[in-house]
């Protein structure tokens, strides 16, 4: 069995894997989780889980939405 370690986050149940290991990419795979501790996460980590949950509340289906540039710049 080959094993690869990476970092990553899980957001809304979605861990991503890194680009360096695409060939990993739409294989099966094992995934063994390993839960940071608060000394470990980062200010910086912490901001951007913030910013994640607090721009979720905004989001909003354009499926069959018609964007028209004329009536958008229209004075």
């Amino acid at each position: 069995m080959q094993a690869i370690e990476f970092e990553s986050k899980s957001y809304k149940g979605v861990i991503e894997i890194p680009i360096i290991h695409k060939d990993w990419y739409d294989r099966a795979v094992k995934v063994i989780l390993l839960r940071k501790t608060e000394s470990e996460i980062s200010d910086e980590d912490t901001d951007k889980l913030e910013l994640m949950r607090f721009f979720d509340r905004f989001n909003a289906d354009l499926t069959g939405y018609q964007f028209d540039r004329d009536d958008a710049n229209e004075r």
